[in-house]
């Protein structure tokens, strides 16, 4: 606000709504973190064009917008930009000059960023405008890599920078873009609807094996736990708007929390739905791999399973770092950004931890659970059929194996969106950890991987919460690793009451 006073007069009251939001230009951090120049960025650049923002979109009157972006460590203004009305604040401050929009020279261009800080000198115009009527200047220091720092000015109107990259590597991402919707629509969409459908039709068929309650508790902590961190990540959807686009209205915002309450609903569906097929079909090939709460063990078996999840957690947390370093060798991966579940655009910072539950519940009943047990199914029935004879162990030992393999390359086309490139490289990572689970689940069973991995993601996150710089994130980061044993101990001592209850 303060900084709304200075340069545009605008006083406290006559700002209507303030909407903060942390943003991230992805394909700047993708392109630095490729061409191995983060680091010299940082030390060149970092400081009056960093590549994160807070960005505050202030509302006044007759609907106009300011959006200031501020340098997330010293807040700085590295940015603004009027929507809705035109320029200048109610008082004009520094966003007035004297020309016209439409003959404006190169002179009196410099003469206003120097108004605003920059060094004429180190600036050069290129002669060209951007689609909005910006006007492109180019650092004369020397290019980071291929890439250019530009700044666009349109005075009494915005002042913003971007780094112009190569076209060969926004080619290059665009692609990537484009395979991985394709990846995930052929990969993961149509196969989840393929596995609701059968699903419900193998929920039915073995529901003589087990129970239709089975799975309908993890589904409704699933759909509520979820919504809740939906709830929680208004600001994160407020940050996919570019920043060179106007603020999303409150109906964009709304129309998203509408669909991903109906996308998790279904989930929700599946989930209960793929505990009870799973249930049925193991228990129907002789595996036994989720106790029952009318178990008198169970309470144990739980405690058990808690203790057995935070070893094998560490031992996928230690097979994915030397995968990526696999995959770094081998495909040249690298990483950009997604500001949507930066803790920064989180209402409550200590919430991301539910994520993890959330995963480790519906990830592991579907794919794992779920998923291995029916193509396991079909495969031993298949050999069946062709030998005309029980398969041998060895021969059912394999076909367990390759029937680990769909559902984990499902769940691996499941997560082609984050931004690791190439895209191929985060479905060959999940498929990988996807077989190694699923061999976890059949020595140690259901709770003792839904555990594993939930430790797995709240390690992850406990680290983001422990490092992200909010106040009192480092105690949430260590309560979500410790979540998982208190979670375990809890049900643990829940059981043992009410089988006493039971007993008496």
């Amino acid at each position: 606000m303060s900084l709304a006073a200075e340069h545009w007069g605008i006083a406290r009251e006559d700002v209507g709504e303030v909407r903060l939001s942390h943003v991230s230009d992805n394909d700047a951090v993708a392109y630095l973190a490729r061409s191995k120049l983060s680091k010299s960025y940082e030390d060149t650049w970092d400081e009056r064009f960093p590549n994160d923002v807070y960005r505050a979109d202030l509302r006044l009157a007759e609907d106009r917008w300011l959006r200031l972006s501020l340098h997330m460590l010293s807040g700085r203004l590295v940015g603004w930009t009027w929507y809705g009305g035109g320029g200048e604040g109610p008082s004009g401050g520094t966003g007035a000059v004297s020309v016209t929009e439409q003959r404006i020279t190169n002179k009196e261009l410099l003469d206003y960023l120097k108004q605003w800080g920059y060094e004429p000198a180190d600036w050069e115009p290129t002669g060209t405008a951007t689609g909005n009527g910006d006007y492109v200047f180019q650092s004369r220091k020397a290019p980071i890599g291929e890439a250019r720092l530009q700044l666009l000015v349109k005075p009494g109107e915005s002042i913003a920078y971007r780094l112009q990259l190569p076209e060969s590597f926004t080619a290059y991402l665009a692609g990537q873009e484009e395979r991985a919707s394709s990846l995930s629509m052929v990969g993961y969409l149509l196969p989840q609807i393929v596995l609701f459908v059968l699903a419900i039709a193998y929920a039915a068929q073995y529901r003589k094996h087990t129970s239709l309650r089975r799975g309908w508790f993890l589904a409704l902590v699933y759909f509520g736990l979820y919504a809740c961190f939906t709830m929680n990540m208004i600001a994160g959807f407020r940050s996919r708007t570019s920043s060179f686009q106007p603020p999303s209205t409150d109906g964009t915002v709304e129309a998203l929390l509408i669909v991903n309450a109906i996308i998790l609903a279904l989930t929700a569906v599946l989930t209960s739905l793929s505990a009870v097929a799973g249930d049925g079909l193991w228990k129907s090939m002789g595996y036994n791999l989720w106790p029952s709460w009318r178990e008198s063990g169970f309470g144990a078996k739980v405690l058990r399973s808690m203790k057995q999840g935070y070893g094998l957690g560490l031992i996928i947390l230690g097979a994915q770092s030397v995968i990526f370093l696999g995959l770094d060798g081998l495909l040249g991966s690298f990483t950009g950004s997604d500001a949507s579940q930066s803790t920064y655009n989180m209402t409550y910072p200590w919430l991301l931890p539910v994520l993890a539950w959330c995963a480790g519940i519906s990830e592991e009943l579907i794919y794992r659970f779920f998923g291995i047990a029916l193509f396991r199914w079909w495969l031993i029935s298949i050999a069946r059929t062709l030998t005309r004879r029980e398969p041998s162990g060895r021969t059912k030992a394999i076909l367990t194996f390759v029937a680990m393999l769909p559902p984990s390359l499902f769940w691996g086309f499941g997560h082609v969106g984050y931004p690791i490139y190439p895209v191929q490289s985060r479905v060959i990572e999940l498929a990988i950890i996807g077989v190694l689970i699923g061999w976890f689940l059949l020595r140690f069973g259901l709770m003792a991987v839904i555990f594993a991995h939930v430790t797995l993601d709240a390690i992850l996150m406990s680290v983001q919460l422990i490092f992200d710089g909010l106040p009192y994130d480092p105690v949430s980061g260590l309560v979500s690793m410790a979540m998982p044993a208190l979670v375990g101990v809890a049900i643990w001592r829940l059981h043992g009451v009410f089988s006493r209850r039971r007993a008496n």
